[in-house]
């Protein structure tokens, strides 16, 4: 039996600005396409949280091995899925910000961004797989204000 391991309080306020200040870059991993992300604070043992764009004419492709909620915050996405563990059956949906949806443990993905902004989620790992994703702005300077008040 695992021991029981106790997360911190966490708290980010959603800021555009975040994300907007991070360069899109090929994604290699997912396909190529252009994307950009960054760790929005809430990075604990049962979860990570991470804001992430994906663009329009690409195709960004995923094979899930932990649980993902993502939350859509802005624009819209054609995703096709195929669920573990059999991958018997591709079924395509249209989501439309704001929305929520689950993908879960072993799910094959296909993102594909429609329209002609970004399609902004955050995606919600669980547990935390420990993506390398360098921090939104704000959370690097949140962390400076605490380290300078000794906490």
């Amino acid at each position: 039996m695992e021991p029981v391991v106790y997360s911190a309080f966490r708290y980010y306020r959603i800021d555009p600005d975040d994300i907007e200040q991070v360069p899109a870059e090929p994604t290699p991993f997912l396909g190529g396409g252009l994307s950009r992300c960054v760790g929005i604070g809430i990075d604990e043992p049962p979860c990570q949280l991470v804001l992430e764009d994906f663009f329009s004419g690409a195709e960004y492709r995923w094979t899930t091995y932990i649980d993902q909620l993502d939350l859509v915050t802005e624009g819209s996405c054609e995703i096709r899925y195929m669920l573990a563990p059999a991958y018997e059956r591709e079924e395509t949906v249209v989501v439309e910000a704001p929305c929520i949806y689950l993908l879960p443990k072993g799910t094959r993905v296909v993102w594909k961004p429609l329209g002609d902004g970004p399609f902004r989620h955050i995606s919600i790992d669980m547990p935390n797989p420990k993506f390398p994703v360098e921090d939104a702005a704000s959370v690097k300077r949140a962390k400076l204000a605490a380290a300078g008040d000794g906490r």
